[in-house]
């Protein structure tokens, strides 16, 4: 037996916006705690990313709206068409017209990204960091090379030592 309270849809409603506003907050605060590129490239990736367009924040709203698209042309009413017609437009722009100028300012931000010293790609979550080698070694050395390495390569660095 379903144990959720339930409420009214104003409220249920109003619940749904403050948490994807908190996801959002926590998406912004991501980017913008530092001056770095990475972080604010990560960013907008989560909100689109052109690899996975489905899988980001936009193609979620994309979703949602095409999904109150179906459910609404159901309703028998002069003016359905149109009103589907309007929210496939509103869907499109969501993914291709928002999708494509995050994708262009994706594609400008990437030369700034730091490289990977060991994999030499260059991606968003590429930190300079202590070298873990190095670090792992020589515990109580003070000074250690600082080398860009992205999370999968520094760990990898840290096991082999």
């Amino acid at each position: 037996m379903d144990q959720t309270p339930k409420l009214p849809l104003d409220q249920e409603l109003q619940a749904a916006v403050a948490i994807v506003r908190i996801g959002l907050d926590r998406i912004r605060d991501a980017a913008c705690r530092t001056e770095a590129v990475g972080p604010h490239a990560a960013a907008l990736q989560a909100l689109y990313d052109p690899t996975k367009p489905d899988a980001g924040v936009l193609g979620a709203v994309a979703d949602v709206i095409g999904t109150i698209t179906v459910s609404v042309s159901e309703v028998d009413h002069e003016d359905i068409e149109r009103v589907t017609e309007l929210l496939d437009e509103a869907q499109g722009h969501v993914q291709d017209s928002t999708g494509d100028r995050i994708r262009h300012a994706l594609d400008l931000l990437q030369p700034l990204l730091l490289v990977c010293e060991e994999c030499m790609k260059r991606r968003p979550d590429v930190e300079v960091i202590p070298d873990p080698f190095s670090t792992a070694l020589y515990p109580d050395e003070p000074d250690h090379r600082q080398i860009p390495l992205c999370p999968p390569c520094a760990t990898k660095r840290f096991e082999d030592s």
